[in-house]
Order: structure tokens, then C-alpha cells, then sequence
């Protein structure tokens, strides 16, 4: 009995079968890790080429543009076609010219789930960031800005650009670019005009502050009456539009050429007269044309007025935008 259980300690045949028996679970486990792998890769280069479709897609035209159908389109798509289970994607404007969008699913293993406490899936993320930049349009200079240097009161006029679809964010209300043009007070500016982007409208801010127009340390004065009015111009088919607060303080005139924009009684189309409602232009600015604005800068409920509206009167060229560049989306990230 020594003699047999010493011989079966010695004997070497049958090792290989059994080295590979106990091999067996973990070749198997490393051989699966690889498939796995690859999978997860394609999963991530699936995910990743609807990711930059998509911010690319979205980005396209602006924040200002609801695409929220074609959005909704996009992502049942990519789900629609995908191989590596359910995709969930996260997508917003991260800031107003990035539109980022993020991936994530989870991909079930298959073989290296032989692997001893490995993970039964594989977490698969990704991200992709649109930039877009909007068209821009520079707007000419007033071809005459005139303010009444006898007024008692300090007036001065800034243009800038107004998009209504951010009228409500608390800090611009949608203005940009506010650009001092002209003052009662004798001051010279050379500002450049704004460049406004697709969707925004060159507007007008009248800035009245009362009987300081000949005591210059006054005119920005707080503790002076002082008002602030604001175009917030809209362009319709009917022409412009404005709000004003409900002010009536501006009128507005197309006249057909430079020559026209002037006084009545100098044989042009501009109304004269105290004590008048202002009228308002019904057509839209036309090339070859000029858009006429006068202003009263006392409007009637804010003390005495002589409402001629012609306090204030600046003359526009139609059209008055040039383009000075193009929109363009790129993926950035």
C-alpha cells in the first residue's frame, strides 16, 4: 500500500488535461474580456458619431431657433438603430453659443462575465459640444443725427442691438452693444456701430435727464430727474414696431429719398406742428429709402410738453445693415 501511494504521489500522466481544465474558466474569462472590449469601442464610436450629428443639428441656428421636433426626431433615431442597448442623452445650451450633448449606456458582457467578480456590464459615456456663431451685420451711421441745442433739457441717443427672444433675461433684456451717438451738450463721438447677429435689430435709447443740458457735471447725475427710454425695435412686415412703455415719445416717418426727409413746409414729407399725435411708419424699410425718428423728450404725462417731435430727429439709410459674416456651427469637443 506504501509502495501504491508513493507511485500515484510520482506519476505525472493526465497533467495536462488538468492544468487545462483549471485554466479553462480564466482563457475563457480573457478571451471574453477582449470580445467585450471591442464591443464597448463600438458601442462608444456609435454613440459617439449620433452625439456629434446631433449637437451639430441642434447648433445649426442658434439658441434663438425651438428645433426641439427635430431634437425629439434625432434621439428616437439613435436608439432606434442601436445595437448596445438603451442610450440616454442629456442635451442643453451650456452657454449661448454651445450646444453640448452627452451619451450614456451600458453594454451587458458576455463572455468575461466568466471572469470571478467581474462587472455583468460595461459603462459607456461620451459628450459632444457645438459652437455656433451667428451671422453679423454692421449697421451704417445715422446719415443725420440732430439734437435741439436750445432744450433745457440734457438729451442723448445710443443705439444697440435688441433680440426679443431674450427680452426676459434679467441682466441685458436683450440689449447688447448700447453705442452713444450724439448728445445736446456739443460732445463729438466716433463710435464704430454695432455688428448685430442674425435675429437681433439695430434699436434707439434716448437718455433725458431734465435742465442740466448747460451743467455738463450734472448730466449723468443720479440724484437728477433723469429717464431712459427703450426702442426695443421689431421688424414686421407692416414695419417697425417699438415699445416704449406705453410712452408716446417717437414718431417715425419712411420718407422715399434723402431729399424727402424734411419739414413739410420745406417740401418734404416730415410732419410739423405742436400739439400733435405722432405718426408711425407702416411699411417696412425699403432700399433706396430713408427711415425718419423724432422725438419728443418730454412725452406727454412727464411734465409740461410741446409735442412737435422734433427734439431729437436722426435719419437712417434703407436698408441699414451690411453682412459681415456668415453663420457657422463646428464641433469643438
Amino acid at each position: 500500500m506504501k509502495r501504491l501511494l508513493l507511485a500515484f504521489r510520482d506519476s505525472r500522466s493526465g497533467n495536462f488535461a488538468m492544468i487545462a481544465a483549471i485554466m479553462t474558466v480564466p482563457l475563457i474569462g480573457l478571451t471574453g474580456l477582449s470580445l467585450d472590449y471591442s464591443r464597448a469601442l463600438q458601442a462608444r464610436s456609435y454613440m459617439q458619431d449620433k452625439s456629434d450629428a446631433i449637437a451639430l443639428a441642434m447648433a445649426v441656428k442658434g439658441p434663438d431657433v425651438d428645433r426641439s421636433g427635430i431634437l425629439a426626431s434625432l434621439l428616437a433615431a439613435a436608439n432606434a438603430n442601436s445595437d448596445y442597448g438603451a442610450i440616454s442623452f442629456k442635451t442643453e445650451w451650456s452657454t449661448p453659443t454651445d450646444y453640448v450633448v452627452t451619451a450614456s449606456s451600458t453594454v451587458p458582457v458576455t463572455l468575461s462575465g466568466f471572469i470571478p467578480g467581474a462587472s455583468q456590464i460595461l459603462d459607456v459615456k461620451v459628450s459632444a459640444t457645438a459652437r455656433y456663431k451667428g451671422a453679423e451685420y454692421l449697421y451704417e451711421a445715422p446719415q443725420a443725427a440732430m439734437l435741439d441745442p436750445e432744450a433745457g433739457d440734457y438729451n442723448r441717443i445710443a443705439v444697440y442691438c435688441f433680440n426679443a427672444m431674450k427680452a426676459s433675461d434679467p441682466v441685458t433684456h436683450g440689449r447688447t452693444q448700447m453705442t452713444e451717438i450724439a448728445d445736446n451738450g456739443g460732445s463729438t463721438y466716433n463710435n464704430p456701430m454695432p455688428r448685430c447677429a442674425s435675429g437681433e435689430v439695430m434699436s434707439y435709447k434716448l437718455y433725458n435727464s431734465r435742465n442740466v443740458r448747460t451743467t455738463p457735471t450734472k448730466w449723468n447725475s443720479a440724484t437728477n430727474e433723469h429717464y431712459e427710454y427703450y426702442t426695443d425695435t421689431q421688424m414686421t412686415q407692416n414695419g417697425e414696431t417699438y415699445d416704449l412703455g406705453g410712452w408716446a415719445i417717437l414718431e417715425t416717418v419712411l420718407c422715399p429719398s434723402l431729399a424727402a426727409c424734411k419739414p413739410v413746409s420745406q417740401g418734404g414729407v416730415i410732419p410739423e406742428g405742436k400739439n400733435r399725435t405722432p405718426q408711425h411708419a407702416t411699411e417696412a424699410c425699403a432700399p433706396g429709402k430713408y427711415m425718419y425718428y423724432g422725438w419728443e423728450d418730454r412725452p406727454p404725462g412727464r411734465g409740461t410738453t410741446d409735442r412737435d417731435y422734433d427734439d431729437i430727429r436722426v435719419i437712417i439709410k434703407c436698408p441699414t445693415v451690411t453682412k459681415t459674416s456668415d453663420e457657422l456651427v463646428r464641433l469643438v469637443h
